[in-house]
């Protein structure tokens, strides 16, 4: 026989458990409304420059669709991936209704934060290949890379005695904002790094040799594969593929510091133009070579490492992911992107995020929405 246990509350205790439960719920949907309303700022400015008009048959299109499941969407959206794509598709994904709906109902954003720490990713992703971690910060606290806790005396003379490493905000990071780069660095570069930083989150890791075929077109940054996975169907599903390039003197791929991105074709051959995050568009690199010079034999293997990584995340049932490849040529997990992973990026160039899951997504979250599970047991502070 099974007896549930259930809390039992007094009538005060009641009344400011409903109380915080509906606070902490509206902070969640307050912040998805908020993050919809930035998004169509950049719809009617970034989005909508320099963009082909649609056709009143093609508004009429796109409104039939999107009204089965939404009135509450901007048209400027699909108006930008069309004209980028140059493919009329009503599946296109607005980013509002990305950042406002979708996203937030397939992956848990509560607990991102601390899930979504670089230096746990040893932990989540234990068996798979990643870059070699040296040194973490973990709250201000320094530990060794198994998790032990080390004096600064110790991580000075770890990563003095390590020719070059990369230094990563663990927490709240995007963009390649704060990577810092050392090379030959001496004890006292490194120790005057350690005295200025503030931030109480950092992983140190080793800086990953790529292979030849990813650093001929850019051999300053480490170049690296953007693949999305979603769970849906009790199945994870490997969606569309970007390859991301650093551009000048950029030792990192990110469009934030200017890199490009292009579509990456089922043979693992680039597409021959690429864009940048405003949506300028380039048929060749900045600095020269053509994109379908680029060839990702291990394609293969990128999707079969990515589909088994995402069952490790399942609060996350769609997640970006960056892919780097060593000089074996082997797959190399570099990030896994937990929230808000890149959609602008692949459907600017490959067609609409979800493509032939798009219904079943949209059914899911718009039709057959699930009952909202609160992760923190508010009851614990009553």
């Amino acid at each position: 026989m099974v007896k549930e246990v259930k809390l039992e509350l007094n009538s005060w205790e009641k009344k400011s458990l409903k109380k915080l439960t509906k606070k902490y719920i509206d902070l969640y949907v307050a912040l998805s409304k908020e993050s919809k309303k930035c998004f169509r700022i950049d719809s009617h400015t970034i989005f909508n420059s320099d963009t082909k008009e649609l056709t009143q048959q093609q508004k009429n299109k796109i409104v039939d669709y999107w009204h089965n499941y939404t009135k509450d969407f901007d048209i400027n959206y699909h108006k930008y991936y069309i004209d980028k794509t140059g493919m009329f598709d009503v599946r296109f994904i607005p980013d509002d209704i990305f950042a406002g709906y979708i996203d937030p109902y397939l992956n848990n954003r509560e607990i991102e934060p601390g899930i979504a720490d670089k230096n746990y990713f040893d932990l989540f992703l234990k068996g798979f290949k990643m870059p070699k971690t040296y040194v973490r910060l973990i709250n201000g606290i320094y530990e060794d890379e198994n998790y032990n806790i080390i004096p600064r005396c110790k991580v000075l003379e770890k990563l003095t005695s390590i020719k070059k490493f990369v230094v990563k905000p663990s927490t709240a990071s995007y963009g390649g904002k704060n990577v810092t780069f050392f090379e030959n660095a001496t004890l006292e570069e490194i120790e005057n790094f350690i005295n200025i930083n503030k931030t109480r989150n950092l992983i140190f890791q080793e800086i990953v040799d790529q292979h030849e075929s990813t650093a001929s077109i850019h051999p300053k940054s480490l170049n690296t594969i953007r693949i999305m996975t979603l769970i849906i169907d009790n199945d994870v599903k490997v969606l569309p593929c970007a390859f991301r390039m650093g551009v000048g003197a950029a030792r990192v791929d990110n469009a934030s510091f200017g890199g490009i991105y292009c579509k990456i074709f089922e043979d693992g051959t680039l597409s021959d133009f690429a864009y940048d995050a405003l949506g300028h568009k380039f048929y060749k690199h900045p600095d020269g070579k053509e994109f379908s010079s680029v060839k990702i034999d291990c394609l293969d293997k990128v999707k079969d490492l990515v589909k088994k990584a995402a069952q490790r995340f399942p609060h996350f049932r769609l997640i970006g992911w960056d892919i780097g490849i060593d000089k074996e040529g082997e797959p190399i997990i570099i990030e896994a992107n937990l929230t808000m992973s890149g959609l602008d990026v692949i459907e600017t160039i490959c067609g609409p995020l979800f493509g032939d899951y798009t219904d079943m997504v949209l059914n899911e979250v718009f039709k057959n929405p699930k009952k909202k599970e609160i992760s923190m047991d508010i009851s614990q502070y009553v």
